[in-house]
């Protein structure tokens, strides 16, 4: 959770064109948020009083101090500014795509996305740190305090767990918001663009083959565009998801405590495991619209090699060719790089060819494989010698149709694609 969050706060100060954007601003504040309670989530055990106890004995490796403990417990109680940042983003969501806000006006309203978590998380911290409220709660500190009073159960709901539960409703109710206006706006369309056959008895063919034609783009366009807001609802309930996950069995561990008093063993491993995770599975949803474009321009490549890209757009085309070069190379040699990949995502290449050997022209079987290519070539090339025959129902080979037959045995995928559209415009 951490390593994700550090790495979109890096993501966007590192990039002018997303500082500049209000959805990269606000995961910049949803991360920021996260590290202030990752670090202490990492912490754990060892900032709780030495030889405090719990419902399961006595707190493994408890090496801390009172003081230890208030600020554990500050900057847990800090964590309520992810959920409510998480609301922002929906609100952002439901105003861009519901209300079909711009920009500009987004602009207008941006300063209550942060200033609402913010102000909240910091007001909560702190007023719980002047009451004493934190103490021991058997895998960190939060409010509990010691000796127990009354009281700190009103303190744990209105401070942290209602306002988190609120929370999940609004992002429920956004993202079925917008659910339901992406599927009502493509039922508009399948109805309103829908092709039918022409009427050739009362239009002429060439202009209704122009009104079909322009149909089409016309649809294509607003199609794609509804795309485009689906993706962007996907996107959004990716986030309220994972932020469901991670909250459900905090709170379902606090219902136990408050209905019957007891700790459950499960239900509190799952929380300590789930909660921590949020910034991992963030930066993860954070990555996705980059990773799946790159994986739909480029299927060949590896995850390694995309996420090298992702890392550096600018080097696109280098780490592109730079994977193929080798992945060719190794395939020419007879030995298949499936499976064979450094943490980096290249292949690994085999120590004969790194040693020159492909300079020299390989090794012997090397040579004679390329020597029967280019006889089967020849042969090929020499059928082209022939004068054509010119039938009425069959269509004369040329020149260019015997060229994309030879081009297409070279197994270029970018060559072999371009031969083929020109045979197909020849024929």
């Amino acid at each position: 959770s951490l390593g994700g969050s550090i790495y979109i706060v890096w993501s966007v100060l590192s990039a002018r064109e997303k500082r500049g954007s209000i959805y990269h601003r606000l995961m910049l504040g949803l991360s920021v948020s996260d590290i202030l309670s990752s670090h202490i989530y990492f912490l754990g055990t060892w900032l709780i009083p030495r030889g405090s106890s719990g419902p399961f004995g006595d707190v493994y490796m408890a090496f801390g101090t009172f003081e230890t403990c208030q600020y554990s417990g500050f900057f847990n109680q800090l964590a309520i500014a992810s959920p409510l940042y998480n609301v922002s983003l929906s609100i952002y969501y439901f105003l861009h795509i519901q209300r079909s806000w711009k920009e500009n006006a987004l602009k207008k309203v941006e300063p209550a996305f942060h200033i609402i978590p913010l102000l909240f998380a910091f007001g909560t911290a702190i007023t719980a740190a002047v009451g004493e409220m934190y103490g021991n709660v058997f895998w960190t500190c939060w409010i509990n305090p010691d000796p127990p009073q009354p009281y700190f159960q009103y303190f744990q709901w209105s401070f942290l767990f209602g306002p988190v539960w609120v929370c999940i409703l609004i992002q429920l109710s956004v993202m079925v918001t917008l659910w339901w206006t992406m599927r009502k706006q493509e039922r508009l369309i399948s109805r309103k663009y829908e092709l039918k056959a022409p009427t050739t008895a009362t239009i002429p063919a060439e202009t209704n083959g122009t009104r079909v034609r322009a149909n089409r783009r016309k649809r294509q366009s607003i199609n794609d565009e509804g795309k485009y807001s689906s993706r962007i609802a996907v996107q959004g309930s990716l986030y309220v998801l994972v932020f469901c996950i991670t909250w459900f069995f905090p709170t379902v561990q606090r219902i136990s405590e408050l209905a019957n008093g007891q700790n459950y063993f499960a239900i509190q491993a799952l929380d300590t495991t789930l909660l921590p995770l949020q910034g991992f599975f963030n930066v993860l949803i954070y990555m996705r619209p980059k990773y799946t474009t790159y994986r739909r321009k480029y299927p060949d490549l590896t995850v390694g090699t995309i996420l090298k890209i992702i890392h550096d757009p600018k080097e696109e085309r280098k780490v592109v060719s730079e994977f193929r070069s080798m992945h060719t190379r190794a395939r020419d040699q007879g030995r298949s790089t499936t499976g064979e990949f450094d943490f980096d995502g290249q292949p690994n290449i085999p120590e004969e060819m790194e040693s020159g050997n492909i300079a020299d022209g390989g090794t012997e079987s090397n040579k004679t494989n390329k020597s029967e290519e280019s006889k089967d070539i020849k042969m090929i090339e020499s059928k082209d010698t022939r004068k054509p025959t010119k039938t009425s129902n069959t269509r004369t080979e040329t020149a260019s149709d015997t060229e994309r037959d030879v081009e297409m045995e070279t197994d270029t995928p970018t060559t072999v694609r371009r031969i083929d559209m020109v045979g197909r415009i020849q024929s």
